[in-house]
């Protein structure tokens, strides 16, 4: 093997590239497909996001930009957002579950094949290390941006550990998830907000096209914007299955 010699660099780079745009291509394919594939696991939140519409157009939001803003806050509107944002979550996780169950097997709904002791020490070594910055706090400092990012750099192999309890997975140790995965979480950091971020623009912009509207277009707006935000839960199932799925099969070679 004549990995260091470099002659075989723009081969290396070649490669890293045709894996990145593999890996683009199968989260795009996964986060459209899982509506014709796993429609019950989109409705998690486009259900919840279509009552938050019709109670946003019961209260008369849409009837122009000044009275929507007056009752952006209204209870009705502010109860189904609740419920609305529990299934947003749920559909994150539940969408990356049923991709590693439809390729591994198990049922993405059975909870008892959630490695819950890897996803609850994950979690909380995520949130501790993410906050490590806050040790300023007791010195009555505050956190210099430096040390934000580093301790938030430091947090994110513990997403991995989390996947790995979210997915029922033991075939790799902690260590290894914590210690070798950064490459795969460069990957989930730029496939996460890939297809988020332009959906969630477009999902602001459909309120802001529906104000003062005539009912049907309104309507219209609201129907294709609860599609939207299912495409965001869909798309962000996607980056943390695919991330994942690849750290996984280049560590064990399946």
């Amino acid at each position: 093997m004549t990995s260091g010699n470099p002659q075989n660099l723009p081969a290396r780079i070649a490669a890293v590239f045709r894996t990145l745009f593999s890996a683009v291509g199968e989260y795009l394919a996964r986060s459209i497909d899982l509506f014709r594939i796993g429609p019950l696991v989109v409705a998690l939140v486009v259900i919840p996001e279509f009552l938050q519409h019709i109670a946003e157009i019961h209260i008369g939001m849409f009837d122009s930009l000044e009275y929507g803003r007056t009752v952006a806050n209204d209870p009705l509107r502010m109860g189904f957002g609740y419920v609305k944002l529990t299934g947003l979550a749920l559909a994150f996780i539940a969408s990356a579950r049923f991709w590693w169950c439809r390729t591994h097997g198990g049922r993405w709904y059975d909870i008892r094949q959630i490695a819950w002791g890897r996803l609850v020490v994950g979690f909380l070594l995520f949130m501790v290390v993410g906050s490590g910055g806050k040790l300023f706090r007791m010195f009555g400092e505050e956190p210099p941006v430096a040390a934000t990012i580093v301790f938030t750099l430091l947090s994110l192999p513990f997403l991995f550990v989390m996947l790995a309890g979210l997915f029922g997975d033991r075939a790799l140790p902690a260590k290894t998830l914590v210690t070798k995965s950064w490459p795969w979480v460069l990957l989930l950091a730029l496939l996460a907000p890939l297809g988020f971020a332009p959906l969630a623009w477009l999902h602001s912009r459909n309120h802001y096209w529906a104000m003062g509207e005539q009912d049907a277009i309104i309507w219209a707006l609201m129907i294709f914007d609860s599609l939207v935000v299912g495409l965001m839960a869909s798309s962000v199932g996607a980056a943390l299955f695919v991330a994942y799925n690849r750290f996984r099969g280049a560590q064990t070679g399946a």
